[in-house]
């Protein structure tokens, strides 16, 4: 099998080390997005921040005396950033509480919300291809590796607004337009991929939001990142949201589908021959509180990314455990 797979996927040192060099040779582009990507990915690692933040301010004082042009979201970020001294960022900082992670994470507050703040209907809306997809040519410098995976063309994009260690996202087969909607097909392959890797990276795991557990995107992607550590689910026994551990393809396959059947959004995980389907509500059928922007598979796993250091200190392990009972499926 490992001769199957590129390089960058046989061992966690080359990933590693492609994900921080092409974040590297990327700061020679101008482009406000590409220049927000980087820095965001390197205030969310320490080993990054080290690694680019000299290159990171220079780049960025040019660029404040530069004519301000790109996409609308990137304009917009990039002119909060301004009144910003980069040496006063910090890289995220952590607190476990009452089993749950709650992390401090300010630029994402910055991220644009897409299509996690709008109302949903069913398991599905139809591709769009006037809305945001990640077939967009301003994107294309965002990808961190393209190639064929298990014969399925596969573009992994660095997560603009990380969250998780070498955060990624996964589009698969992006020119068919596929919406964000789980087939077979696609269950299949993300099973297929999560374990190869994962036979080489330890900890390398792929999550899926569905349409209405806030997937921000409407083409079909996956996200993929590296944990060694448990996620806080799995190590509570009386976890608010029903989940399920599924060690077979088709048996989580047949519950996914019956989820289809009832419309009812879900997040999975998908790691080390297992998958991990969680069932929540809409993310349009309940209010979610002013210190989170939405519960999307992090959140329903048990961790909090937070943009204000106050919530970050203050919040306890009865407010986070009341904002999961808000998502519990009736």
């Amino acid at each position: 099998m490992q001769n199957l797979i590129n390089p960058i996927f046989q061992s966690i040192d080359n990933f590693e080390k492609a994900f921080i060099n092409n974040l590297d040779k990327m700061l020679e582009n101008d482009e406000l997005g590409v220049f927000i990507l980087v820095l965001a990915n390197g205030v969310f690692d320490e080993k990054i921040w080290k690694a680019l933040k000299p290159k990171l301010i220079d780049k960025f004082e040019y660029l404040k005396t530069q004519d301000i042009t790109g996409a609308p979201d990137d304009v917009a970020v990039f002119n909060q950033l301004k009144d910003i001294d980069l040496n006063d960022l910090e890289v995220t900082k952590y607190r476990e509480i009452g089993g749950f992670e709650v992390q401090y994470n300010p630029l994402r507050a910055l991220r644009p919300q897409r299509m996690s703040n709008v109302r949903t209907k069913g398991t599905s809306a139809a591709f769009d291809t006037n809305g945001f997809h990640f077939n967009k040519n301003f994107l294309q410098k965002e990808i961190f590796y393209q190639g064929k995976f298990f014969s399925k063309d596969v573009s992994l994009f660095y997560n603009k607004f990380p969250f998780a260690k070498f955060h990624g996202l996964i589009v698969v087969d992006a020119d068919k337009e596929h919406n964000q909607l789980l087939t077979y097909e696609m269950h299949q392959f993300a099973w297929m991929m999560a374990n190869a890797i994962g036979i080489n990276i330890k900890g390398f795991t792929l999550a899926y939001n569905s349409y209405g557990a806030y997937a921000s995107v409407n083409h079909f992607h996956l996200q993929c990142f590296i944990r060694e550590k448990t996620l806080p689910i799995e190590n509570n026994e009386k976890y608010p949201l029903i989940n399920h551990w599924f060690a077979s393809v088709g048996d989580a396959w047949e519950f996914i589908e019956a989820l289809h059947r009832d419309e009812q959004p879900y997040n999975l995980i998908y790691r080390d021959d297992n998958v991990l389907v969680i069932v929540r509500k809409r993310q349009d059928d309940y209010t979610h509180s002013n210190w989170t922007a939405g519960y999307a598979w992090y959140e329903a796993c048990g961790g909090v990314s937070t943009f204000n250091l106050d919530d970050f200190n203050s919040l306890d392990e009865s407010d986070l455990n009341n904002e999961l009972l808000k998502l519990k499926a009736n």
